[in-house]
């Protein structure tokens, strides 16, 4: 497990419209709730925030202290931004229990080189699914799962869920299906030749014209 990051955080009194207060002086609201936790409305600052998400994601623990007090460890179970301009809008933390088994949802990073994709330039590789939700310790949380394509040299073969690697003490999470395929070798499309689209324009425009004669000669009968 990689070390945690840490945040800093402090109480917030702004609720509904009056939250924009807490974005303007550039700081994210948040909601910390969990284990031995009365959710709590929180407030923090928000270039610090981005920098441990794109380190932390959801599967790295983040110590979080607040208002300068004892640091526990949280999840960022779910980070709202703005698509049209990239703003923070507000970050659910989670408060975890040392002791008990979380779920969480893993990244699935393919490693290595697929002879079929990169030699025999047999296809092209699709990743099906992204992430997946395991069972374990917060002290065992992998940071991410690698998926080994090195094996895989030939069109429509792939990889499922069951097939990749977990660490010790990590187990696929209830309902999640070890069939599941997570990345195949799909082949490429070929879009038609122009001398192609052409021969198959002209027949159609000949078609056009013999139905058309078709119709002309049984109107004049």
């Amino acid at each position: 497990m990689a070390t945690a990051l840490g945040l800093s955080a402090s109480v917030r009194t702004e609720t509904g419209r009056h939250v924009h207060a807490v974005r303007r002086r550039g700081e994210v609201p948040a909601i910390l709730y969990g284990h031995n936790v009365e959710p709590q409305k929180l407030a923090i600052e928000a270039r610090a925030l981005r920098k441990v998400w794109h380190s932390a994601g959801h599967s790295h623990l983040v110590d979080l202290a607040l208002d300068g007090g004892r640091a526990r460890k949280v999840l960022i179970r779910e980070l709202q931004v703005n698509p049209r301009t990239t703003e923070l809008m507000h970050v659910d933390l989670f408060a975890v229990n040392l002791l008990e088994k979380l779920t969480v949802e893993i990244p699935l990073i393919p490693v290595g080189e697929s002879p079929a994709v990169s030699e025999l330039k047999l296809g092209v590789l699709q990743q099906i699914i992204t992430s997946v939700k395991v069972e374990c310790m917060p002290g065992d949380i992998p940071a991410q799962l690698n998926v080994d394509i090195s094996g895989l040299t030939d069109i429509d073969q792939g990889i499922r869920l069951a097939e990749v690697p977990l660490p010790e003490r990590v187990t696929l999470a209830t309902g999640v299906d070890p069939d599941e395929l997570v990345l195949k070798v799909a082949q490429v499309r070929v879009a038609a030749e122009p001398e192609e689209v052409e021969a198959a324009a002209a027949e159609g425009e000949e078609a056009e014209a013999v139905e058309g004669a078709g119709d002309e000669s049984g109107s004049d009968s």
